[in-house]
């Protein structure tokens, strides 16, 4: 590991006529990228100037990150929570919720195609000034979130028991996971439609609007989760049920929230939904043509992490649950680094957009160092505080052993996890989705799947080894997201 204030990354030793190719994440660009950019960054300035600038830098990015992450890790903490009270019931709610959120993963593939795309656009046009078509694609990206969402939430409960079977639930996990999926895929187009709030906010430089609804939303999900799974007061106990009611009304304020605040005179784009200019199909297209590679990403890995709960439940119920913890936990810290990059991602869009490529340069290599620090710090934290964050989703002692060796084996993955969303983001932000899009097929199916199954069903050799296979794959997959960044080509390309 190398840190020196002007690069973080991992170094392949070569020999020494072959060391300038060493993988580091350099501000100062690789050559070729230097000829992309032909701006401040290719070497021909003042030395102060590229200090000066790479601070100047620093505060945009945390200005446009750091509200997304925030609001990330607030309606992650939510989710936490939420397990921590299911938790009290049993490991079958836990269990139950795992096995249907991994399948309305799957099932929703779409919000990452069309959210994907929307950023793109909508952050591009924003950047070029142009705030009439800014408007169109804000409005075209909630009709075709929405639409996809009601949709699919109506396929979702025809093959939920299906999906369930599959995945290898018990009798009484399939009974749980229909009541909780059940309202889950009924809202599913105001979840979709949610995410598109946030996005539509910090495109047009407004991050700090999409966090505070993030924070009342997820407070009003906090409040009502205990009400509702115990029946607290004057409310019905109705246990996982309550849960799911509780995050139905949670999504919901989202898009009610999100429509006020768009509508404001004082919003950089008013976003005025009954008049013109309305909706456009060929927005609609631009969108699936350039978020369907980030689409098939999501739904490979979707489907890789379903044969990894399906892998898990070999193992029985109470494994499901302590991975389900354990995903749960580290999602905590994925979803801050998700935030920061989607913050970045609409920044990265804007600068492509006003044909600023060294400062786009500058977002994507600042963003993937945060993510890779704060993912180590979260490491650090996971591993020292495992024994602790297992008592408090389970009291059972039977359960504290192998949950805190599980959470510490995934934990050792999450710096790379880090390289790996840090990266995407620059694809994302410049709407060049395919070469994530490979990349992430070869890293589900040919590291994490392959990984999982040979080291724990074809060797025998547990649980535990199950859990080194994902692990072991995302470290790979880091390394070769920031080797596809150091390329360059999502510099060059167009929206």
């Amino acid at each position: 590991m190398i840190y020196d204030g002007n690069f973080v990354g991992f170094v392949l030793k070569h020999p020494p006529w072959r060391r300038n190719h060493t993988i580091m994440l350099r501000t100062r660009p690789p050559y070729r990228v230097a000829e992309i950019i032909h701006g401040p960054l290719d070497g021909g300035e003042p030395p102060g100037f590229a200090h000066e600038l790479k601070r100047a830098m620093f505060g945009e990015v945390l200005s446009m990150g750091l509200p997304s992450m925030t609001g990330f890790l607030v309606a992650s903490l939510y989710e936490l929570i939420n397990m921590f009270w299911l938790a009290k019931i049993g490991p079958a709610p836990v269990a139950a919720v795992t096995m249907c959120v991994t399948f309305i993963w799957v099932l929703s593939f779409p919000n990452m195609v069309v959210g994907t795309g929307s950023v793109a656009i909508i952050s591009r046009r924003f950047g070029e000034g142009d705030l009439p078509r800014t408007e169109q694609a804000i409005k075209s990206t909630f009709l075709l979130k929405f639409g996809c969402g009601f949709l699919l939430g109506l396929l979702g409960m025809l093959i939920l028991p299906t999906a369930l079977r599959i995945m290898g639930a018990s009798p009484e996990v399939q009974h749980q996971g229909l009541i909780y999926g059940g309202v889950q895929l009924g809202i599913l187009g105001f979840a979709m439609t949610g995410y598109s709030v946030y996005t539509a906010l910090r495109s047009i430089g407004k991050p700090r609007e999409a966090l505070w609804i993030q924070v009342i939303s997820t407070v009003i999900n906090c409040i009502l989760d205990p009400l509702l799974i115990f029946g607290w007061g004057p409310f019905p106990e109705l246990g996982i049920l309550g849960a799911s009611i509780a995050t139905a009304c949670a999504h919901t304020s989202v898009v009610i929230m999100g429509c006020l605040v768009l509508e404001r005179p004082k919003c950089p784009v008013r976003v005025r939904w009954f008049r013109a200019p309305q909706p456009a199909l060929f927005e609609m297209r631009q969108m699936f043509r350039i978020g369907f590679p980030a689409g098939i990403n999501a739904l490979s890995f979707s489907l890789a992490m379903s044969l990894a709960v399906k892998f898990v439940a070999n193992y029985g119920t109470v494994m499901v649950a302590l991975y389900g913890m354990s995903t749960k936990v580290l999602h905590f810290g994925v979803m801050a680094v998700v935030g920061l990059g989607l913050g970045t991602g609409a920044l990265i869009g804007q600068f492509l957009g006003s044909r600023e490529l060294h400062k786009a340069w500058l977002a994507g290599v600042l963003s993937i160092r945060l993510a890779f620090w704060i993912m180590v710090g979260f490491t650090g934290v996971l591993l020292l505080g495992a024994p602790l964050i297992v008592r408090m989703f389970f009291s059972d002692p039977s359960m504290q052993e192998p949950g805190v060796t599980i959470l510490r084996i995934v934990a050792l993955s999450l710096p790379f996890i880090g390289l790996h969303i840090g990266a995407e983001t620059a694809f994302e932000g410049a709407g060049q989705n395919m070469p994530p899009m490979i990349l992430s097929l070869v890293h589900s199916w040919f590291m994490v799947v392959p990984f999982m199954y040979i080291m724990g069903t074809v060797l025998e050799w547990g649980p535990y080894a199950v859990m080194a296979g994902y692990a072991l794959a995302h470290v790979i997959g880091g390394i070769a997201a920031l080797w596809l960044f150091r390329r360059g080509s999502w510099l060059k390309h167009e929206v």
